[in-house]
Order: C-alpha cells, then structure tokens, then sequence
C-alpha cells in the first residue's frame, strides 16, 4: 500500500525566505559586534585624541597604570617588564598586535619602553585613547 499526499507541491522558495533572513540577522550582528575593543579591568584614564583604533579587536592589551610604580599588566594579568617579554614571545604564533591603554598620568618613558618591547618582537602596536569631549 502506498501513501500519496493529495497536498501540492509547494516551492522550495519558502523554505529559503527564513534561512535567508537568518544568514542576513547573523551578517549584521557580527558587523556591529567587530568594531568593540574589550576595554582591560584596569581603570585607566586614556588621553584623548580625534584618531580611530581598526583592526585591533583580537589584539593583545597592555595596561599602563599610572603612579610612580606604574603597574603593568598583560590582558588583565599583572606582570613585570621581563615576564612582559617572555607572554609577548610566547603568543608570537597568531594575533600580532597590541593595544597599550596607557594612563595620561604614567610616565611616558615607560609607555614607549613597552611599546618597543612589542615592536622589537615583532607586533604592531596601537595606543588606545579616548575622543575629545564636544
């Protein structure tokens, strides 16, 4: 005994219509959620400045605190300057980039000191800062 369905066809451009609309919410979901850098824990008081940060969103954060003792710390694990340099070779293999949030109040002989490290092994260095108040 066979079953026949007395229905009609029905277009296969039904069945399209919801995948489409899903694959177009999934696009402008991850085209909104791209451009947002996860800031550190680390309160940190950023100079300002009319530039725009792109293409660092998997970037590694190096945090400058400000004080005469200028803690440091590498994506939100507090470190020293050598211990800096041994985490920054052992993540050469992938994302090369860093972003130093540094305070406005850390000395600036030690923002650079740090960004040379990054740059002598190899990583592109962004420092992040804040936009003017209008």
């Amino acid at each position: 005994m066979k079953l026949e369905s007395h229905l009609p066809k029905q277009s296969p451009w039904l069945y399209t219509a919801p995948l489409l609309n899903t694959v177009l919410l999934l696009l402008v979901y991850f085209l909104f959620s791209s451009g947002f850098v996860v800031p550190s824990g680390i309160k940190v008081d950023h100079p300002q400045s009319n530039s725009r940060l792109s293409g660092f969103d998997r970037a590694h954060v190096i945090t400058i605190a400000a004080g005469a003792e200028s803690a440091l710390y590498f994506d939100g694990v507090r470190t020293s300057t050598a211990e800096l340099r041994e985490k920054l070779k052992a993540h050469r293999e992938g994302e090369r980039r860093a972003i130093i949030h540094a305070d406005r109040q850390a000395p600036f002989g030690r923002v650079v000191e740090i960004g040379n490290i990054a740059l002598d092994l190899g990583f592109e260095v962004a420092h992040s800062t804040v936009p003017p108040k209008s």
